[in-house]
């Protein structure tokens, strides 16, 4: 549960008169987890103080990430949820966490993200006017297929798979033989149905929300992509708080990202009993270093890149 302390009842209120002009910013829709986690700590900090009362952006108002990274550095955004990608903006050295299989699964990342390592990351982005309240569930993305599961390394060979239009996952598809075939996430049914794809890669919940899983029955727990999302504040709202207030904000930000990993819990626990009544096949990949090593060559541009070359070692060290 959130903790809203009494030291809060006075925060953000000396912002630019009304605390209703503080924008909020999820870039999920209203029923996500993160959007979930998001609002409920703008909730309570709303009941902490009538006053407040933050507006949340609609989705595609901060879409795009130039604007959105002003508009937190200018505080006309004061509170919002980045994504990965957009954090890699402001912390450059936090493109190693998208490595393909870098991580077993969240727990795994989490442990480095709320210990030193994501104590470097907050610092980069805390001096680029962005203060880091939390760190949310980004959804690990794994494989499905139509007609036959991926159960070792050589099964995804030759198979079109659908993916978005990131290098990442471009280059992770390709590495382990199968065929990238670039889509709109919206086409995806249609192509399965029209037999253009053979697989695609997503999260739990998306498979499960827009019924991939009614053309595609194999789901592979892969985590070849195990994502975050940070809960920021702007620096701009966070220099005009008081030092109480900052450490109650901090433990508000720990709390909402604490239960935004335990709505990702429970829903995947809900998704998964679902599915698997509907018919859908669950295959856990278990060889997990025979995959890793079809990709090893993403990683050689940060072994030899000594802006990241340690961190890198340090993570690879930390989950064996």
């Amino acid at each position: 549960m959130i903790k809203i302390f009494s030291t809060l009842l006075f925060s953000f209120l000396s912002l630019a008169g009304n605390a209703a002009d503080l924008n909020a910013w999820s870039p999920q829709p209203e029923q996500h987890p993160t959007t979930i986690a998001l609002q409920g700590m703008l909730s309570r900090l709303k009941e902490s103080n009538s006053r407040f009362d933050a507006s949340l952006m609609p989705v595609a108002a901060a879409s795009n990430q130039n604007k959105l990274i002003a508009g937190l550095q200018s505080g006309e955004i004061g509170v919002a949820v980045l994504t990965s990608s957009t954090v890699v903006r402001l912390a450059p050295q936090a493109k190693v966490l998208a490595l393909p299989f870098l991580f077993r699964d969240a727990k795994q990342m989490f442990k480095q993200l709320d210990g030193d390592v994501g104590k470097e990351f907050e610092k980069a982005m805390a001096d680029k006017g962005v203060i880091v309240l939390g760190w949310y569930d980004g959804g690990s993305r794994s494989f499905y297929m139509r007609n036959r599961p991926v159960r070792s390394v050589n099964d995804l060979e030759g198979l079109k798979v659908r993916i978005p239009n990131r290098t990442d996952l471009r280059e992770t598809v390709s590495a382990l033989g199968g065929v990238p075939q670039i889509l709109s996430y919206q086409d995806v049914n249609a192509a399965f149905d029209a037999g253009a794809i053979d697989a695609a890669e997503n999260d739990l919940l998306s498979y499960e929300a827009d019924q991939h899983y009614k053309r595609a029955k194999y789901f592979v727990t892969s985590n070849h992509a195990v994502q975050y999302e940070a809960l920021v504040v702007s620096a701009v709202v966070w220099n005009k708080l008081s030092e109480t207030e900052r450490a109650g904000l901090r433990e508000a930000g720990r709390d909402s990202a604490l239960a935004d990993r335990e709505i990702w819990a429970k829903r995947m626990v809900a998704a998964r009993t679902r599915l698997e009544k509907e018919g859908v096949k669950f295959i856990e990949q278990r060889d997990s270093m025979a995959f890793a090593s079809r990709v090893s060559a993403s990683y050689k541009p940060f072994m030899e890149n000594p802006a990241t070359a340690s961190l890198l070692l340090r993570l690879m060290t930390a989950k064996s």
